[in-house]
C-alpha cells in the first residue's frame, strides 16, 4: 500500500486518517538533508490497558515479553489481526493460540466480548466457522477446522476465569451444540475429524510428500475433547442436567478413541512427536510412559521445540504437568534454531510468524510463553474465576537470580517477586483485598507476605 501526498507549498503536518501501516524502516526521498525530527511514527492500537509486568535475570527473557507486549498491540484493530503489515486480518487461530496471553496482560475484557459477537455472526446455520473473522465469505474451506474453531469455545472460557462472570459461557451453550453437530457431520468412518489446519508454521512443517509429522485428525481429537470440557463446565454453570450428561459421555467416548487410536501397548504415543506426546497427556492425564516420551523427545532436540502453533501451548502445559517446568524454561531460552533467542540474534522487535526468516515480522501467535512466565516463573495462577483464589507457586528455576511479576486483577494487584541471596530464596508475595490465596499449602494475608527458604 502507498499512501502519496502532494505538497501545495505551504507548511503542513500529514498523517493518514483511514489507515495504517506496520512497517519497521521507512525511506525518505526528495528533500535535502533531512532531520531525523521531521519524521515521527505514531504508534496507534486499540486502546486496551496493559495489567502486567515482568522481569527476571534473564535478559533475553526480559527481551521476549516486550516482544510479546510489541507484537499484541500492533495486531489489536477491531479484533487480533495476525500481522499489521499486509494480510490485517481475523485470524482466529492466531488468537486461539493468544487469549491466555492477551487476558493475562491486557484488559481485553470488552475487545473480546465485541469480537465474539462477530464470531457468532460468522457461524452459519450448519455450525461451520471461517478460518478469519470477520469475513466476506472466505475462509469456511481454508484455513479452518478445530485449530482455528475453537476460538468459539476459548473466549468464553477465558473470559469466565478471568472476570468470573460466566454469562458469556453458559450463552455460548446453543453455539457450542450448533457447532458440535458440524463437527459430527465431518467425521470420518473412523470417528475422527480431518479438516483445517495442522500444527501450523512449526520449524519443519512437512515432512515428504507433504504429510504433516503430527496427524491431524489426532491434533482435531485433541481439541475436540478440550471443547467437550469447556461445554461441560457451560452446563454445570447453566444448570443443564441433559447437557452435562450428554458431554460427558462423548468426553468418556473421546478419550477412548484416542487411547484406540493413538496409545501403543506400552503407553507410549504412537506418534512419536513432541506435540502428540504432549497432546496425549492433556487428554489422558500424565503417566509414566507418556512423561518419559515427552522428556526425551526434548533431549533428543537438545531442548529445541519442534511444534507448531497448535502444539507449542500444550507442550509447556504438558511439560509443566510432569514436573518439567525446567524443560520449557530451556526450550524457551535456547539458543540456535528454532528458538526464540534466534528472532532476537536476528534483530527482532516483534514476535515472527514462522521460525525461518523470510515471513511475517510481527505475529503473536507464539505468545504464550508470556502466560508461561506469568504462571511459572512468577508463580501467579488462578485457583477460582475472576481471581477470587489464587495459587502462588513459582518455579525457582536454578538459571535465575530473581524473578518478579504482576497482573492487576480484578480484586487487585497480585505481585510476586523472589531473589537468591547467600545461599537462600527470599520471596515477597502481594495479595490483594477479597481474595483467598494459597503458598506451599499456606493461606496468605492480604498485602506483603514474606518468606526465606
Amino acid at each position: 500500500m502507498t499512501d502519496k501526498f502532494i505538497c501545495n507549498g505551504k507548511d503542513f503536518t500529514w498523517s493518514p486518517m483511514f489507515a495504517y501501516h506496520g512497517f519497521r524502516y521507512i525511506e525518505i526521498e526528495g528533500i535535502k538533508n533531512p532531520a531525523p525530527e521531521m519524521v515521527t511514527g505514531v504508534f496507534v492500537h486499540q486502546d486496551v490497558k496493559s495489567i502486567s509486568d515482568f522481569k527476571c535475570s534473564n535478559e533475553n527473557l526480559n527481551k521476549l515479553f516486550k516482544l510479546g507486549q510489541m507484537a499484541t498491540y500492533s495486531n489489536l484493530f477491531y479484533m487480533p489481526t495476525d500481522c499489521p503489515t499486509r494480510e490485517k486480518l481475523g485470524w482466529v487461530n492466531d488468537a486461539q493460540a493468544s487469549v491466555e496471553q492477551m487476558l493475562t496482560n491486557f484488559n481485553m475484557v470488552e475487545f473480546f466480548k465485541k469480537w465474539y459477537v462477530d464470531i457468532i455472526d460468522a457461524m452459519r446455520e450448519d455450525g461451520s466457522l471461517p478460518g478469519i473473522v470477520p469475513t466476506s465469505g472466505w475462509g469456511y474451506e481454508w484455513g479452518n477446522g478445530p485449530v482455528s474453531e475453537g476460538i468459539l469455545f476459548e473466549i468464553p472460557y477465558r473470559l469466565y476465569l478471568h472476570t468470573g462472570d460466566c454469562a458469556l459461557l453458559t450463552g455460548s451453550l446453543p453455539y457450542f451444540e450448533r457447532y458440535f453437530g458440524f463437527l459430527e457431520s465431518r467425521k470420518e468412518p473412523d470417528g475422527l475429524i480431518d479438516y483445517g489446519l495442522d500444527d501450523w508454521a512449526s520449524p519443519d512443517h512437512f515432512v515428504a510428500h507433504g504429510i504433516p509429522k503430527t496427524p491431524r485428525k489426532l491434533i482435531n481429537l485433541t481439541f475436540y475433547y478440550k471443547f467437550l470440557n469447556i461445554a461441560v463446565l457451560a452446563a454445570e454453570l447453566a444448570n443443564d442436567e441433559n447437557l452435562q450428561k450428554k458431554y460427558k459421555e462423548k468426553l468418556d467416548k473421546t478419550r477412548r478413541l484416542f487411547t484406540d487410536n493413538y496409545i501403543t501397548a506400552d503407553g507410549t504415543c504412537g506418534v512419536n512427536e513432541q506435540t502428540a506426546a504432549a497432546m496425549a497427556i492433556a487428554v489422558l492425564g500424565v503417566t509414566e510412559p507418556l512423561k518419559n516420551q515427552l522428556k526425551k523427545l526434548i533431549e533428543d532436540k537438545n531442548f529445541h521445540h519442534n511444534c507448531g502453533m497448535a502444539g507449542l501451548p500444550y507442550l509447556y502445559t504438558s511439560l509443566n504437568a510432569c514436573g518439567l517446568a525446567d524443560y520449557v524454561y530451556k526450550i524457551i531460552t535456547a539458543e540456535g534454531y528454532p528458538s526464540y533467542t534466534r528472532w532476537l540474534d536476528c534483530g527482532a522487535t516483534t514476535l515472527w510468524e514462522t521460525w525461518q526468516p523470510g515471513n511475517s515480522k510481527n505475529h503473536h501467535m507464539y505468545s504464550d510463553f508470556m502466560s508461561w512466565m506469568m504462571k511459572t516463573l512468577a508463580g501467579i495462577n488462578i485457583s477460582a474465576p475472576g481471581y477470587a483464589e489464587i495459587e502462588i507457586k513459582p518455579v525457582f528455576i536454578a538459571e535465575l537470580e530473581f524473578c518478579m511479576g504482576h497482573i492487576d486483577t480484578p480484586q487487585g494487584r497480585a505481585a510476586v517477586e523472589w531473589k537468591r541471596e547467600s545461599g537462600k530464596i527470599n520471596l515477597e508475595i502481594t495479595i490483594p483485598e477479597n481474595t483467598k490465596a494459597v503458598y506451599d499449602g499456606k493461606t496468605l494475608n492480604s498485602g506483603k507476605n514474606i518468606f526465606c527458604l
